[in-house]
């Protein structure tokens, strides 16, 4: 805690010197006399409404740096001619737009000339692959989370809930909120510390192939999002809406032919204006979600029941008949008390907020401060990624915890604009996230059949609760969260018409309090749970029995003076976990973006440090009891890496342009792997078949080429074309490890490999009325691992009778989300002020599996790892606009429409057969199944089989009205 202490203290002292990522762009152009075309020497450019302008040196030229992305009137004045405004010029994060200013002589005294800007269909200084989405496109399109827009893009794949970039691993993109970088680097899945809701979104870059220099800690893309700015006028809006699911899959998910049209509401509101004109400013956006599952339940089971079914069972093995408790056990009508009821498995709510303030006390100087909450609550069982883990409730839906989620960011920037060349920014960033799952936070332990509390006893069958609750709260108030602090800041320095120099530095301290105190069952309890022998002699009916057994429980603390769980110790490591990290990174860049006319170069050098703040083994072989000690330790080395990245574009033609750029991209490993576990002393028992973390592990590292083409079709129309190559080392795996007395544990280390290839198309149509995009993707994603956790073992004998040698195998195969072919397209249909209709839809190939043989014993299934693929996925979305005058204020009503054919996608599939709802099993096999069902009386084939989750979510139906003011 010292050490960052002092380095947070060292931050603010040395915040001059450091980086902001893009969230700005810049106007360029020259201003010419209409008729001669002769430059316009000291002719008055100004932004309205933002106080940026310049003045035409002796070329006519002028630029407007650090402008924030959106659409701008540009008012030029010159003396001797009429002045003259340029609407609808649009600046996009870290692009340079032209705009040409030709005036004329003025004729008549106060005539203004008013024009539209035009706008190129294709970005001649773009040297990467990215595209822009603006707060109007978000608005017109079916879309409701920030996600949705991402896997719109080319290059994007959704797989269980996580996003991967061009074939890597979903941890390797950046996130970055109004310049911050925001992105999670504690969890393998990666994400975003910070919850934006699309309201708060003025621009959107998916930057899914190189990037420039600026940008660190990211291998495979970047998400740059840019929040709205407060307005100048105060103006607001309200909208709120009710969704359910509408669907005529009732086979595949249960309830969902029961329609409630208030299964979800959500209402969202902004405000914004001035607090002191042209001075300061605010915007406020939140929204409330009230919300249910798609999963739902069939409440067969009770609490009760798991208490009366484990003493059936004992039961049956003291009083039953002969062969009564043998096999199978037989569960009667009467153990199943539920009422078979049906509901959401999950209802939960989740609220957001946004509050941005920005005061200009002067033109040259802006000082803002942003602040960001999110509070998500939900009861029911977990299932984040869609694995179907939720399902163990379907018919016994009680006993399941709350879960918690929070977090709070602070941004404060300053920015100081000293001369019309050259501007700096600094800022700093305080991230929380924490969250917290309960059944019963105090831990209280149900003694008896009845009594409120955590079940200590309970009955499962088939994968499906019968009656359990969740078990003990491990955690503690004020303990397991995790913080970010971010401080960086940048200079840019316009050095001539062709120079923009960009240039700073980044720290980041990260602090994550881990706090686990685990329980383990007490002996007495594990070994007395039921009576050992027959609580009365003779023959009891199971009524007579359950009045004994129930007593028996009521006293059992008393009989055995002992509790049913112990809270482990401190010295017991596999149950006790406290402990704290806190790395720290530091990073510089300098880039040049070189634009000589129409050829644009970005050339940039990057360097990141990393500091573990942690030990580590010296010797990882050593007896299992030495591993931990502290002679066997020593710091961890801090590690740095150069990357220099390098972007070209030019034209080929009045209408086209190529690109190409080439870097190097590298990222530290997630850090809830890297710390996965407290270097303290173990005991063999404890090291063994554990896994430790590495805080010694390099980064990951990425070398990727692209090669582009733009064209404009027509003036509305343009076709992009990219391929790319990407060779990625130094992933994050897990290596067996033997220690002298014979210990087997694992650790992670830097062993898996990747490559991927790949070809991108993509159509962009401009438009009042009629706009859209369109893409296509072929890819190849191949590496030795999916999963870092993941380790295939060879065992291989030197020599007969000799011992065996134990290797990890590495093969490259196709990546859990190596999708082949992907075709993606929105499409918007607009009538100004009128109406709108968006599309938005997909088609694309299945990903890979690994398949098994049911009846072909001689093959060998380890051979044929991802070489199958599930079936191709597609899907349409719907969203229809219709604004109205309602009160004297302007309303829409709108309507959203997901999958709107309710078709179902296979999003996990059998093996046995590529099918999500089809299971093969040998003949004998399947009757023996079926056989063991029936005896046990409980669920049938078809519903240990059937796993809503291995479907994509069905027909969405969601009617909202909005007002604005």
């Amino acid at each position: 805690m010292r050490r960052l202490t002092v380095a947070i203290a060292g931050l603010l002292v040395a915040a001059s010197a450091f980086l902001y990522a893009g969230t700005t762009g810049k106007i360029v152009g020259t201003v010419v006399d209409q008729t001669t075309g002769n430059p316009l020497i000291g002719a008055d450019v100004v932004l309205e409404g933002t106080g940026m302008g310049g003045s035409t040196d002796a070329d006519g030229y002028y630029s407007i740096l650090n402008v924030p992305p959106g659409t701008y009137r540009l008012s030029v004045y010159y003396v001797g001619y009429a002045p003259l405004i340029v609407e609808g010029v649009r600046v996009r994060i870290d692009r340079t737009t032209t705009q040409t200013v030709k005036m004329s002589s003025e004729l008549v005294e106060g005539r203004e000339v008013v024009v539209e800007a035009e706008r190129a269909v294709i970005e001649l200084d773009r040297t990467h692959s990215s595209s822009v989405v603006n707060s109007e496109t978000v608005d017109l399109l079916p879309v409701t989370e920030i996600e949705e827009v991402i896997e719109l893009q080319a290059g994007v794949v959704s797989n269980n809930g996580q996003l991967h970039f061009r074939g890597g691993r979903a941890r390797e993109v950046a996130y970055i909120i109004d310049g911050m970088p925001v992105t999670n680097a504690f969890s393998q899945s990666g994400g975003s510390n910070v919850n934006v809701e699309t309201n708060m979104i003025e621009e959107l870059e998916v930057i899914s192939g190189t990037f420039n220099a600026e940008y660190g800690q990211a291998q495979s893309g970047v998400i740059n999002i840019v929040t709205k700015k407060p307005a100048r006028d105060f103006s607001g809006s309200v909208q709120t809406y009710i969704g359910e699911w509408i669907s005529s899959q009732d086979e595949t998910f249960l309830g969902v032919d029961d329609v409630d049209p208030f299964a979800e509401k959500d209402v969202q509101f902004s405000l914004s204006g001035p607090i002191i004109n042209d001075k300061l400013g605010f915007s406020i956006n939140g929204r409330f979600n009230d919300w249910e599952s798609l999963d739902w339940y069939e409440r067969r089971f009770n609490l009760i029941d798991g208490w009366r079914i484990s003493a059936y069972q004992k039961w049956v093995q003291d009083y039953g008949e002969a062969g009564e408790g043998e096999g199978v056990l037989f569960v009667p009508d009467s153990l199943q008390t539920g009422d078979l009821s049906r509901g959401p498995l999950r209802t939960g709510t989740s609220s957001s907020l946004n509050a941005k303030l920005i005061f200009t006390p002067f033109n040259s100087v802006t000082l803002s401060y942003q602040g960001f909450f999110s509070f998500d609550e939900y009861d029911g069982p977990p299932d984040g990624l869609g694995t179907g883990a939720d399902q163990f409730r379907r018919y016994q839906p009680d006993g399941s915890g709350t879960t918690r989620d929070w977090e709070w960011s602070h941004f404060v920037r300053f920015s100081h604009v000293p001369s019309e060349t050259f501007f700096y920014n600094l800022g700093f960033s305080w991230q929380h996230n924490d969250a917290e799952r309960y059944y019963f936070k105090d831990n209280t332990v149900s003694r008896y059949p009845g009594q409120a509390g955590i079940m200590p006893l309970g009955a499962a069958f088939s994968g499906f609760s019968a009656g359990t609750t969740d078990g003990l709260y491990t955690g503690a108030d004020g303990r397991g969260y995790r913080d970010q602090y971010v401080l960086l800041g940048n200079f840019n320095w316009q050095i001539d018409k062709h120079n923009l120099i960009k240039a700073g530095a980044e720290v980041k301290v990260y602090y994550q309090d881990v706090y686990g105190q685990g329980f383990r069952v007490s002996p007495e309890w594990q070994n007395n749970a039921l009576p050992n022998s027959p609580l009365a002699p003779g023959d009891l009916t199971f009524d007579e029995y359950w009045d004994l057994v129930v007593g028996y429980w009521q006293t059992w603390e008393d009989s055995f003076r002992t509790t049913r769980f112990i809270k482990a110790d401190p010295s017991e490591a596999n149950l006790f976990r406290d402990f704290s990290l806190s790395p720290i990174e530091y990073s510089a860049y300098i880039q040049d973006k070189l634009e000589m006319g129409d050829i644009i170069i970005n050339g940039g050098v990057r360097l990141d440090v990393f500091d573990p703040n942690e030990q580590v083994p010296i010797n990882y072989t050593t007896e299992s009891t030495n591993l931990g000690r502290d002679i066997n330790l020593k710091d961890a080395e801090t590690k740095w890496q150069v990357s220099p990245r390098l972007g070209i574009s030019f034209p080929i033609s009045a209408n086209g342009a190529f690109h190409a750029s080439y870097g190097h991209f590298f990222q530290m490993p997630s850090f809830g792997e890297m710390f996965n576990e407290p270097l303290v002393n173990l005991t063999p028992l404890q090291l063994d078949g554990r896994r430790l973390g590495n805080a010694d592990l390099k980064a990951e590292r990425t070398i990727a080429y692209e090669i582009g083409l733009q064209q404009a079709i027509t003036p509305s129309l343009a076709v992009d074309v990219t391929a790319y190559y990407k060779d990625i080392e130094n992933l994050l795996g897990i290596e067996q490890l033997t220690t002298l007395d014979r210990i087997t544990y694992t650790r992670y280390v830097n062993r898996d490999y990747g490559n991927t290839r790949g070809l991108s198309v993509g159509f962009t149509k401009r438009g009042d009325r009629v706009n859209g995009g369109a893409n296509y993707s072929l890819s190849f994603a191949n590496g030795s691992s999916s999963n870092p956790d993941e380790l295939a073992l060879i065992t291989v004998s030197n020599q007969i009778g000799g011992e065996s040698g134990v290797f990890g195998q590495r093969k490259i195969l196709p990546l859990e989300w190596d999708q082949r072919h992907a075709g993606k397209a929105y499409l918007n249909f607009v009538q100004p002020g009128s109406w709108s209709i968006g599309l938005t839809g997909f088609v694309e190939t299945g990903l890979p599996y690994d398949p098994t043989f049911v009846a072909r014993f001689d093959l060998n299934e380890r051979e044929y790892r991802k070489s199958a693929q599930k079936p191709t996925a597609w899907s349409i979305d719907l969203k229809a606009k219709k604004n109205f005058q309602f009160g004297g204020l302007e309303s829409i009503l709108f309507l959203k429409v997901d999958n709107l054919f309710d078709h179902l996608n296979a999003d996990d599939v059998f093996p046995s057969t590529g099918q999500a709802d089809q299971l093969a099993l040998l003949p004998d096999e399947k009757d023996l199944l079926e056989s063991e069902l029936r005896r046990a009386n409980l669920f049938t084939f078809e519903e240990i089989t059937l796993n809503p989750d291995f479907f994509s979510p069905p027909r969405k139906v969601e009617v909202g009205f909005e007002v604005r003011f």
